[in-house]
């Protein structure tokens, strides 16, 4: 595994897709603040005499993945993309440049293919979840808020009826997960991105499987945002926009009828047809590399 780590942070893709989410973070981030503060400066004049309205004006809203502006669904768009860059290719260049005999030299066929099925989903979960965190410190830096338990106090009393409101426009969001806002926004968005991270990987390990049966490098680098797509459209064609992780994986919960059944499903599916190609590729090479 350490090896597979010196080849990552030695790897020019990596840096390159690790800027790229980065530089989406801090687009979200910049319009995210100026959102923030015209909304807060508009509700403080409106609502001087509802405290609990303006409490639940709280800049956590405006972090990637609760708030739908154009950075913030773009991450969520390329984020397959750039997550597997550094890896899902990993297994076709040392067969095509003849490392992988150096490498099963020193290893098992079993070790080596374990190896990189495992580090693929490790390094695509960090590289995922990194920005996003980084993303909710600078964004609570420049606003200078850390503190939440107002929201979550002032949310718990709207859901149960007890919020004293300007009018009845402001209503509990319902979804999966929303009762963690009452606890703490920063649980809320975690279970989110821990979730995302985990889809993350999956995409990448179907991307690395496939990728033993591709002579292109090309596609394979994009296989896993084709797959990606292909969910997209697939569900959309059918009228299953709940099923797909495009918008299930977002906080914001841009789409009606979301559950907890799309997670769980989705994700064993996605890990299962990863592993059988996986093994299947695996074992269709076993001739090349003996």
């Amino acid at each position: 595994m350490k090896t597979e780590w010196n080849k990552f942070i030695k790897n020019k893709l990596t840096y390159a897709s690790f800027a790229m989410l980065f530089i989406i973070v801090l687009c979200s981030i910049y319009t995210g603040v100026q959102a923030y503060n015209e909304e807060y400066l508009l509700g403080s004049n409106l609502y001087k005499k509802f405290p609990d309205a303006i409490a639940l004006i709280s800049p956590h809203s405006y972090w990637i993945g609760l708030h739908n502006p154009f950075f913030g669904e773009f991450y969520y768009f390329i984020f397959p993309l750039l997550v597997a860059f550094p890896v899902v290719d990993s297994i076709f260049k040392e067969l095509h440049s003849g490392t992988i005999y150096y490498e099963l030299s020193r290893t098992s066929r079993y070790s080596y293919f374990f190896k990189k099925i495992w580090f693929s989903f490790l390094s695509s979960f960090f590289l995922f979840l990194i920005p996003l965190l980084l993303g909710i410190v600078i964004f609570n830096l420049v606003t200078g808020q850390w503190d939440f338990t107002s929201y979550s106090i002032t949310y718990n009393k709207l859901i149960n009826g007890q919020a004293i409101l300007a009018d009845n426009t402001y209503s509990a969001e319902e979804g999966v997960f929303t009762n963690l806002l009452t606890i703490s926004p920063y649980l809320y968005i975690l279970t989110y991105y821990v979730i995302g991270g985990l889809y993350a990987s999956a995409y990448t390990c179907l991307g690395l499987a496939i990728s033993l049966f591709l002579k292109n490098r090309f596609l394979v680098l994009f296989m896993p945002f084709i797959v990606y797509i292909g969910c997209w459209v697939g569900f959309s064609a059918i009228g299953l926009l709940n099923w797909d992780p495009f918008n299930f994986l977002r906080a914001a919960q841009p789409v009606n009828g979301i559950t907890y059944m799309p997670f769980i499903i989705d994700f064993i599916l996605f890990m299962f047809f990863a592993s059988i190609i996986y093994l299947w590729g695996a074992r269709k090479n076993e001739d090349v590399l003996s």
